[in-house]
């Protein structure tokens, strides 16, 4: 009797040999040695073995049946290979998640068909499988096909054996051993070389071809799978509103201005929807073929909320995703240091203002706030505006506020009808803030115009203003109608001169005289109308109307149908004296009114002249050095000194004066005088 080892013939088909081994599968009533007990997520039909991916609740169970089977001497027969990479491995539970609920959507049960069934895998089958190149560190592996042999043991009668010389002796039985042809199967070759260590990524269709070519070549039969990475999560704006223009202004004659850019400063409406958050995306881990995982590298997560600033909100939009989105009107504002966009009714810019940054600015919003320099030559206009850094520029206003917090040098700002406060030092600069206010608290080689001047320490400064306070000033030209210096002093041999502006009263003489010639006219021009409305008043005629109208208007008088023909006829005779009474009595009333008019002028400028006088006044607590106080006349023809050139401002506010203009030149002592005080 003859028989192959594990019950096979080395020549037949793979087919074959499966449709012949008998099923490895038990149950556990009648375990036989081995056979395989199914897992309750595994289920055996007719038509083969099913999955359950519902009871499948890890990947990691079927990783461990599958060894089970394959270390307990059995195979898979008609093994799907692609499905069974993807439970045991590339499926993620996401996926897994995927496929319930599509099999829930389709109303099927959630099974998967893996092969045809559970056969034994003989040892004398297993022997044909070869080892294994692995190639690194589990990249790939390589295998060598080549023809092999299997023995094939034959059972002989007694009679039927051979001695050395080839009798056959008379009783007993041996085995020969002759060598067959045996060829590769794939479902078997999965098994073996699972067995091996090659766990993952065996290229079936490479497998499939190389068994049927039943030629010698070495070929790569698995290769590792490398992980998909993942993305961070981040964010895609939702609005153009987000850039900057930084490409030149167009004029309005068509020209490009390229010291100016066309929007530097974006605005943005209420419920505007800045950006939206992408989550993240976790990577999909890899594998190399001893089936050991490739994690990919961990994404990055944020949260949005981190990133909203003031003025913004996040909306949570359902189906859709988080957005930061505009909670009012204002200015956009990126900090590209802590990341928060921000929507605020002051424009904030930390980049400085330059040729590279921005180039000129012309403001629209109310509030502006620069927290870099403003370097030389560039230009600043808007309505209120903070500088946290050095500025060497101008900064113009439109009357609103000006706030240095630093510096000011070799720059300029203008703020007519607003103020300006630089809190550090201005040197080299000019500051003008007509009918406003200005605090610096050190000026140095400074031009300061202002309604009030207030000043901690002044060094060789030119200043107008109706009044200024210094607590140290230091070759300083002043020009104000109230002078409060805490001390005074020269420097460089150039002492400190207060010129304390006086009204011109030799012009508003001249402006009374005026208006009192105009009055006596107006009132010589009534004094003749009144004249001529007495002398029309004597006539017959009128002395009769202008003593019966009165009474008449009154009812006092009721007139009989004769006495008012009579008096429709008097009425008819005089109507052009009427006229010219009438007229005349109008020409009077307006020269009375314009006399009127006269005097309250006279009075107005007599209590001008008053206010003026009383509102100058100097004081000096002490004089450390050379000073000089003197009263300053503007004559009503000469310009007044705002209007002056820097250059003519600082030779007329160094005038000293004539002796009897001088009210104090000394080097020491302290100064206090008004002219209302005499």
């Amino acid at each position: 009797m003859t028989h192959i080892a594990a019950q096979m013939q080395a020549t037949t088909s793979e087919s074959d040999r499966t449709a012949e081994a008998p099923s490895a599968i038990g149950d556990l009533a009648s375990l036989a040695e081995g056979q395989v007990l199914l897992p309750g997520f595994v289920s055996r039909r007719n038509d083969g073995l099913w999955v359950d991916l519902g009871e499948l609740t890890t990947p990691g169970l079927l990783i461990g049946f599958v060894d089970r089977v394959f270390q307990g001497g059995t195979r898979f027969a008609g093994l799907d290979y692609g499905l069974f990479l993807k439970l045991l491995f590339d499926y993620t539970p996401e996926d897994f998640a995927a496929l319930r609920a599509g099999f829930e959507k389709a109303g099927r049960p959630p099974e998967m068909r893996l092969a045809d069934d559970i056969v034994p895998f003989p040892a004398a089958r297993q022997g044909i499988y070869r080892g294994v190149k692995l190639l690194g560190n589990g990249e790939a592996a390589e295998y060598l096909f080549e023809q092999v042999l299997i023995d094939v043991i034959t059972d002989t009668p007694p009679d039927e054996i051979p001695d050395a010389t080839g009798a056959c002796p008379d009783g007993g039985s041996t085995a020969v051993t002759p060598m067959e042809r045996a060829h590769l199967d794939f479902d078997e070759f999965v098994a073996a070389l699972w067995c091996k260590g090659i766990r993952y990524g065996i290229d079936a269709a490479t497998v499939r071809a190389a068994i049927a070519a039943d030629k010698v070549e070495r070929l790569t039969i698995a290769a590792q799978k490398l992980p998909r990475q993942g993305t961070d999560a981040s964010i895609i704006e939702q609005t153009d509103c987000l850039h900057r223009n930084d490409a030149p202004r167009i004029r309005s004659d068509g020209r490009m201005d390229l010291c100016q850019f066309q929007n530097r400063f974006p605005q943005v409406m209420a419920g505007t929807r800045l950006f939206k958050k992408v989550p993240r995306v976790p990577g999909v881990s890899g594998w190399n073929v001893l089936g050991r995982e490739l994690p990919p590298a961990a994404v990055k997560d944020f949260d949005i909320n981190s990133l909203a600033g003031t003025g913004t909100r996040v909306e949570h939009i359902s189906g859709s995703g988080e957005y930061v989105v505009a909670a009012m009107d204002g200015f956009l504002n990126l900090d590209t240091r802590s990341g928060q966009v921000s929507v605020t009714a002051k424009i904030i810019n930390r980049e400085g203002v330059s040729a590279r940054t921005t180039g000129n600015l012309s403001l629209a919003g109310d509030e502006y706030e620069e927290h870099g320099e403003v370097q030389e030559k560039r230009l600043v206009e808007g309505h209120h505006m903070t500088f946290l850094a050095d500025v060497f520029g101008r900064v113009v206003s439109d009357g609103g506020r000006i706030l240095f917090k630093q510096n000011l040098a070799g720059g300029a700002a203008r703020s007519n009808g607003g103020s300006i406060v630089v809190a550090g030092s201005a040197s080299r600069a000019t500051l003008e803030a007509k009918g406003g206010t200005i605090e610096v608290g050190k000026a140095e080689s400074t031009l300061l115009v202002g309604q009030v001047v207030r000043i901690t320490h002044a060094v060789m400064c030119d200043i107008v203003a109706d009044e200024v306070v210094i607590e140290r000033a230091e070759a300083c030209a002043i020009a104000a109608r109230r002078v409060s210096i805490g001390q005074a002093t020269m420097r460089r041999s150039e002492p400190t001169i207060a010129s304390l502006l006086l009204p011109d009263e030799e012009g508003i003489d001249r402006a009374v005289a005026a208006t009192q010639a105009e009055m006596r006219k107006a009132i010589d021009e009534e004094t003749h109308q009144r004249a001529q409305l007495a002398a029309l008043a004597e006539q017959a005629d009128m002395k009769t109307y202008l003593s019966l109208h009165p009474k008449i208007q009154a009812n006092s008088i009721v007139l009989t149908p004769l006495q008012t023909a009579n008096w429709q006829k008097l009425l008819a005779r005089i109507a052009p004296q009427l006229r010219e009474y009438s007229g005349l009595q109008g020409a009077a009333k307006k020269a009375r009114q314009q006399a009127e008019d006269c005097r309250q002028r006279i009075e107005m400028i007599e209590a001008e002249r008053r206010a003026a006088i009383a509102a100058v006044a100097c004081s000096i607590r002490q004089v450390a050095g050379e000073t000089i106080v003197r009263t300053l006349r503007l004559a009503a023809n000469l310009p007044p000194l705002a209007s002056l050139s820097s250059r003519e401002l600082h030779i007329r506010l160094r005038e000293r004066g004539t002796p009897e203009e001088r009210i104090f030149n000394g080097e020491h002592g302290s100064v206090v005088w008004s002219p209302a005080a005499g």
